[in-house]
């Protein structure tokens, strides 16, 4: 199976949408003896449901043809990133640019759309029942049920395109991870909002089918008023009539599981309780099913998202199959090196020219359920470019840092205010065994630190086997072999080639992006140095850098006095624009100040194009973000909250 790249990975969604389609517009002219869904709008509606086939398919395929133009012209990225806003949207806590007003207008008018090619139809299918049997309230409002029904379907649709990791979304079309999670909870939180709404009409619709005669009531079923009493169980005991009148069972299900979900996604459950989130996440599997047994059309509107999700899982199960040859370092003061043998094959065809990739590591004896992202130091360009073309693999590196636990301590003052007892009970009170974190897990494996967190191992000449040929990352201790598995790479869109000044601000291990964007420009300065440019059969992404107008690199570095160790990553030689600038923290120190350091080096070269990189926590991401903005800098910002 071939690894899905940025030139191959457009195939899958084009396929997935036509073959879909085709599927969608075919299963409308067959459904008539073979739709066991609890609403079948084919029967009753053949032309709208096809109309509906035909709308949300070429919305989508609109919507593709509008991220390619997009992904191919710098110059319309840059104006759809404008902010129209400069605060923050309340509650939500995100800026509002031009991309966003136009991706909610494009949806609006797939909502309307939608209205004019159902709405007539429902209201006088209804209307025209109740007034021949006649009961002539409640009718408008069974069309409003049916219709919001119909604006779940689209919805859901939407929810599901941007999920899968191997999809085009992010890669070919340059989108950032933190854009399609946007995307993902707009349209979902869009999606719960209109089942409430589709339920309480609902329910609201009951109390005026009770006040009917018992002769008037079966002329819309209570479980299924979409079709007759002699079409719906009791009046139909065949299996399709019983199966009808599962509509109102099927609908609560999935009421239940999405109310599951939205309680999980709540900012204080998730950042506390992650894989409860995410283990609520996947009943979504099982609720697409039972929603698509609901209604037929909602069927044809998630085939696309789906059939790409099935895609996604089988090309991840592929590269997570075997495991690579892995190997786990100290650098000191609980700072590890992680080397991989990654396949080369994986980056065939690779067009992309961002430094920055990400990855996601299975470890079994971490945790049998978890894989965990990893931005990677390595430059792959320039990697692929300098490993041996006879060589299988590439070596790629990834830098994190085990979690301490301080030891607990007792404020002799505070212990004197309290009585004798309450000293003792704190001194012998047994302590909480806390779970061990995955990084602290795989860190043990390198089997050299000590109680105060500096590795103490004798130096060893021997290396793994698998790494003999692999540069030592600059300090001598062993590489202990380690069973992983990789899934990946992911690239984030970033191009700090197209800018002549690139500041890099990190703080703490969000110094991994930094260290790769420094060795693509290391590697922009070997091949200027050298004159070596890669030919016609050359890696792409080197062919670009090579004619880069990138000048200079400066990462600023903010870590804690306690947590600093040398990096052999960013060392350069003395002829490098390269800088790195040290800043500690903590003990009273300043915080680092975005705004001066960023005028200080314009000042340097004011006529240069700037651009910075920042990564960290979320409040060191948005006070960098910020000084960027107020200086009318480019920036991007590393965020990976969801």
């Amino acid at each position: 199976m071939r690894r899905i790249t940025p030139r191959t990975c457009l195939w899958p969604i084009t396929i997935s949408i036509l073959c879909t389609f085709a599927l969608s517009i075919g299963l409308t002219f067959r459904s008539n003896h073979h739709c066991y869904a609890g609403v079948c709008g084919e029967w009753l509606f053949p032309l709208q449901a096809r109309l509906h086939v035909i709308i949300w398919y070429s919305w989508i395929s609109i919507s593709v043809t509008c991220l390619a133009v997009r992904a191919f012209s710098v110059d319309l990225r840059q104006t759809l990133r404008r902010r129209l806003l400069r605060r923050k949207i309340p509650f939500i806590e995100k800026h509002f640019s031009l991309s966003g007003l136009l991706v909610i207008s494009w949806i609006v008018s797939l909502y309307g759309v939608v209205v004019g090619v159902w709405w007539i139809r429902l209201r006088d299918y209804f209307e025209d029942r109740g007034h021949a049997n006649g009961v002539a309230k409640g009718s408008n409002r069974l069309a409003a049920i049916a219709l919001t029904g119909h604006f779940c379907d689209i919805t859901m649709g939407m929810v599901l395109l941007p999920i899968s990791r191997h999809s085009a979304l992010e890669s070919f079309f340059k989108i950032s991870v933190s854009t399609s999670l946007n995307f993902h909870m707009l349209t979902a939180y869009t999606l719960f909002i209109l089942v409430l709404i589709h339920g309480f009409l609902y329910v609201s619709w009951v109390p005026v089918w009770t006040a009917l005669s018992s002769g008037l009531r079966t002329v819309f079923p209570v479980l299924n008023p979409t079709y007759f009493h002699d079409q719906v169980w009791p009046g139909d005991t065949s299996s399709l009539g019983i199966w009808r009148a599962s509509l109102v069972f099927t609908g609560l299900f999935v009421s239940v599981v999405m109310c599951l979900i939205f309680l999980t996604t709540l900012p204080q459950v998730r950042s506390k309780h992650f894989n409860l989130f995410y283990f609520t996440h996947l009943l979504v599997g099982v609720m697409l099913i039972v929603i698509c047994l609901h209604a037929s059309t909602m069927f044809y509107c998630c085939a696309p998202g789906f059939v790409l999700w099935i895609v996604d899982w089988a090309m991840r199960v592929f590269e997570l199959r075997q495991p690579v040859d892995s190997a786990v370092t100290a650098l000191g003061n609980g700072y590890y090196v992680l080397a991989m043998q990654m396949p080369r094959h994986r980056l065939s065809g690779c067009a992309c020219t961002s430094p920055l990739a990400h990855f996601y590591i299975y470890h079994s004896d971490s945790s049998l359920r978890e894989l965990h992202p990893f931005t990677t130091i390595t430059h792959l360009a320039s990697e692929k470019h300098s490993t041996p073309k006879e060589q299988d693999d590439v070596t790629i590196q990834f830098l994190f840092r085990k979690r301490y636990r301080p030891t607990q301590t007792i404020d002799m003052k505070a212990s004197e205010e309290k009585s004798m007892v309450q000293a003792l009970r704190t001194l012998v009170a047994p302590k909480k065994k806390k779970k061990m974190q995955w990084t602290e897990k795989l860190a043990n494996k390198a089997h050299v630190e000590s109680d105060s967190g500096i590795p103490t191992s004798q130096p060893s000449s021997s290396r793994a086997p698998s790494f003999a040929n692999m540069p030592s990352p600059g300090h001598p201790y062993p590489m202990v072999d380690v069973a992983l598995r990789l899934e990946g790479p992911y690239f984030t869109p970033a191009e700090p080639s197209r800018y002549q000044t690139v500041i890099c601000f990190a703080a703490g291990t969000g110094i991994s992006g930094a260290i790769a964007i420094a060795r693509a420009f290391f590697e922009i300065e070997r091949q200027r140095a050298s004159s070596e440019y890669c030919g016609t059969d050359g890696d792409p992404c080197m062919t670009q850098q090579s004619s880069s107008v990138w000048r200079r690199c400066i990462v600023v570095w903010s870590v804690r006095e306690g947590d600093y160790v040398e990096l052999p990553f960013l060392k350069s030689p003395s002829t490098s624009s390269f800088e790195l600038r040290t800043r500690l923290t903590g003990n009273g120190r300043p915080r680092l100040n975005f705004r001066d350091i960023i005028q200080d080096i314009m000042k340097e070269s004011p006529a240069d194009s700037t651009w910075a990189y920042i990564s960290g926590p979320n409040p060191f991401i948005a006070e960098g973000e910020k000084a960027c903005e107020s200086l009318g800098v480019d920036h991007f910002g590393a965020r990976w909250e969801i």
